[in-house]
């Protein structure tokens, strides 16, 4: 997962530490924050998991020793662990989130087959609009994502826009950052999403499309692309997940599969303050 790397946790987290097991075995990025007088663990935005990575393989005994070696300093903790580190432990709080992986490795003609009826619908209606795709910078689609996406990203700072831009500037000069829209005839943007890759797997960071666009289907083709371009290679599409309905039958509706991973809480903070952040 690139949320793991060095470059990508020094912009989202500056502050961030590690625990780290042996000659890097298995490392636990602490993704750290302090207000007023108490440290804490939160996740960072547009970083949906991190968790443990490991090199050969990691045990349950393991995974709990790490939580168990988080430092006492941090009196509150909220982070989503990877979807390797199925944790299986009642007393710990844990609640499990989905996400959406889609294999690629099929020829495209059978990964369309498992698209859902409201898909394919999509996808004609966006044929009959006669929409163009076409790369575009990648600060044009986090503008177009901060207009049309507002109601849903309301504990999103400027600060943190600040941090993702510097993480897509940094993913595209690795070459690893692709940014695709999707117009009108008349040259209006419709829809647009930036997706980060690396080795096997191409993750949806963010996109979004205007009313206009979902009316026409726009995000539906520009998936259908992207779907297309990396048909038959060992590559997965991963969407992200999302705990909200509509996006979540979206990623469905291209036949990804559900995958669960867990977010941990740990509350150590004083009576008094526990009471006020519960």
């Amino acid at each position: 997962m690139i949320y793991a790397f060095s470059w990508y946790l020094d912009t989202v987290s500056p502050n961030w530490e590690a625990l780290i097991d042996g000659d890097y075995e298995a490392v636990m990025p602490l993704t750290q924050n302090k207000k007023y007088f108490i440290h804490y663990l939160s996740q960072p935005f547009f970083t949906q998991q991190l968790g443990v990575f490991f090199k050969e393989s990691l045990s349950q005994n393991q995974l709990k020793d790490f939580i168990a070696a988080i430092p006492k300093k941090f009196r509150f903790i909220e982070i989503q662990l990877n979807e390797q580190n199925q944790i299986f432990d009642d007393t710990l709080t844990v609640s499990k989130r989905k996400n959406y992986l889609l294999d690629l490795n099929r020829q495209y003609e059978k990964l369309t087959k498992d698209y859902s009826k409201g898909a394919k619908g999509n996808l004609k209606k966006a044929k009959k609009h006669e929409l163009e795709l076409k790369t575009i910078p990648f600060t044009d689609v986090v503008g177009f994502y901060k207009l049309h996406k507002a109601s849903l990203t309301k504990g999103v700072k400027d600060n943190d826009y600040k941090r993702l831009l510097e993480v897509m500037e940094l993913a595209y000069n690795k070459k690893k950052l692709l940014a695709k829209g999707v117009y009108t005839r008349n040259n209006e943007l419709l829809a647009c999403a930036a997706f980060l890759t690396h080795k096997n797997r191409i993750l949806f960071l963010l996109g979004t499309a205007s009313d206009l666009g979902k009316e026409y289907g726009a995000m539906y083709q520009l998936m259908d692309y992207i779907i297309f371009q990396f048909a038959n290679h060992k590559m997965t599409l991963d969407f992200e997940g999302s705990e909200i309905p509509g996006i979540a039958q979206f990623f469905k509706s291209f036949g990804a599969e559900k995958q669960h991973y867990y977010k941990l809480k740990i509350n150590r903070l004083p009576w008094y303050l526990r009471i006020l952040k519960s």
